[in-house]
């Protein structure tokens, strides 16, 4: 039956309401289920640490019983097993049921791992009540792991048999045993907490610079921070720390709420379940006025330099970006208000011809520039009228703009390439720490006051913006039409765009490992055995990350 008409065989409202999210995702119960398997699981994670002593007692206590324990993480992916018998292991197995798979709800529906997920408390779900037929002849218990410092949700500990009803034993029997796995999460949240505390203490910050100690369950900084740091500057921080390795040292230049540059020094702090310290210090150097209506004018100083050197040169200068990166704006800046514009998306309505004798007396009226968009349009055929103006060293001065070179036909990137300047747009996916300094500036431009508040800002971090600049500017105007009171908060953005957590989003680590991936594969030109060379690993786990990032091949 088609997922939109399923109806549970229960009235019990948890099952009731996990189908309906299960069918608006898009699950479909005859269907093998979504697994979105990882190869890789981290076997030192807190929760498993935490949970093993648990799991090694639990284990000797089923033996022999039937029965199958699972622990999965805060994404409902699969990261321990405790089966008791080769026969049923191999039963469950063909399930999916293996380390690395996520059953969270939008991936097989209602099961007792995804949907404690979702309502934050113990589940039964007997056989008929899962979502997958496949799935139908298994009956479990899940209870959620949350952690009793931060309240945060760090996994599902669950019972499986294969019956049709779940023994009523299960609740007090996992109940007990999650609450035993909090305890221990508990303990070594202290001992993380003081290795980020010591390295606070022992960190000496310079006169009127902002110290910072930023850790999953606790958030310590000087007077200095709290005169200088509003809560969206803290999601800038956690964007950056969860990006760093343990014991990593970084410099970054970013934007503050308050439109003040600082550069931020940031150290991971090894054991600390990943804290970090910041040193943020305020660089107060004086920036260029920013055009009303411009997106790209954000917190970057090497793309800022760039275009500021630019504009004062001379010579040809390709602007190459993605649609919406704000590359035309760019473009305008480099040229001036003087120059003259043509659009190669304008050959379907004008014709080549006509589109030609255009660029002619553009050139010959001799403006100070001409601006030619979206030069991966331009037929082949008329590469060569362009050309020449490319090359010569009088005469106007040509501006293109155009998608990434590795997007374009040969014959265009070898006009891209005549260009003596290049300014390549990075997308909006790649500036996720910029991203508070941008939205600002967008909202500056909408009639009325407008900020984002931190929650706003974190989903928005999240998204992935295949739309670039221009996408986000049409969601901030759409969220300033039913936001009040001069704050964009989650609920005001569009339904699409409020999530940031386990279902749309990668965390921050996997996001900067599958850019990383897609950076190398884009340098070798696809060629994964190169790939894989430059980032250090070989070639199989290569393809299995690839697969678990959701990279196509």
């Amino acid at each position: 039956m088609p997922p939109d008409t399923a109806d549970p065989p229960t009235s019990r409202p948890d099952i009731v309401m996990s189908w309906r999210r299960s069918a608006l995702s898009g699950v479909s119960p005859d269907k093998p289920p979504q697994l979105d398997l990882a190869p890789d699981v981290d076997g030192d994670s807190p929760l498993l640490r935490s949970a093993m002593p648990v799991l090694e007692e639990l284990g000797a206590e089923i033996a022999d019983t039937g029965l199958c324990l699972l622990l999965t993480d805060r994404d409902g992916r699969i990261v321990r097993s405790v089966i008791d018998n080769t026969a049923l292991a191999r039963r469950i197995e063909g399930l999916g049921v293996v380390a690395g798979a996520r059953f969270s709800e939008d991936a097989v529906g209602t099961t007792s791992l995804g949907t404690p997920l979702e309502v934050r408390h113990g589940v039964v779900v007997n056989a008929a009540e899962h979502y997958l037929e496949s799935l139908r002849r298994l009956s479990c218990y899940g209870s959620p792991i949350i952690h009793p410092a931060t309240g945060r949700v760090e996994g599902v500990l669950d019972m499986t048999i294969e019956d049709e009803r779940a023994d009523p034993l299960f609740v007090p029997f996992i109940d007990r045993a999650v609450r035993d796995i909090e305890r221990r999460l508990l303990d070594g949240s202290r001992v993380s907490q003081q290795r980020l505390v010591a390295a606070f203490q022992d960190t000496v910050a310079p006169p009127h610079a902002a110290l910072v100690a930023m850790g999953t369950d606790m958030l310590l900084h000087n007077n200095a921070a709290a005169n200088l740091l509003s809560s969206t500057d803290y999601v800038v921080l956690g964007e950056i720390v969860s990006e760093m390795r343990p014991g990593e040292r970084r410099t970054i230049t970013i934007e503050l709420a308050c439109g003040e540059s600082a550069r931020v020094n940031a150290q991971s702090v090894a054991g600390s379940e990943g804290g970090a310290i910041f040193v943020v210090h305020p660089t107060l150097a004086t920036a260029n006025p920013v055009p009303r209506g411009s997106h790209v004018d954000a917190a970057v100083p090497r793309l800022r330099a760039e275009i500021s050197r630019l504009a004062r040169a001379s010579g040809a200068v390709a602007v190459c970006g993605e649609p919406g990166s704000g590359r035309s704006t760019v473009a305008d800046e480099i040229a001036g208000a003087a120059a003259v514009r043509l659009d190669v998306c304008d050959l379907i309505r004008v014709g080549e011809r006509e589109w030609l004798t255009r660029l002619a007396e553009a050139a010959n009226a001799s403006p100070p520039a001409i601006v030619v968009e979206h030069l991966e349009s331009l037929p082949e055929s008329m590469v060569p009228a362009v050309t020449p103006l490319v090359d010569r060293d009088s005469g106007p001065r040509l501006v293109l703009t155009s998608r990434p070179v590795d997007d374009l036909a040969a014959g265009i990137a070898a006009v891209v390439a005549r260009c003596p300047g290049r300014i390549d747009i990075p997308p909006l996916r790649r500036r996720r720490l910029e991203l508070g300094a941008i939205a600002r500036r967008m909202l500056s431009n909408i009639e009325g006051r407008w900020e984002l508040t931190p929650n706003a800002l974190a989903a928005l971090s999240a998204a992935d913006w295949p739309g670039n600049l221009t996408e986000l500017a049409c969601v901030l105007r759409t969220a300033s039409h039913t936001a009040t009171g001069g704050r964009i908060d989650v609920r005001d953005l569009p339904t699409r765009y409020q999530h940031t957590g386990r279902i749309t989003h990668l965390a921050g680590r996997e996001r900067a490992e599958r850019q990383a991936i897609i950076d190398a594969l884009a340098n070798a030109a696809g060629n994964k055995v190169h790939a894989a060379r430059e980032l250090g690993i070989s070639r199989s786990t290569l393809y299995a990350r690839m697969k678990a990032l959701n990279i196509p091949s």
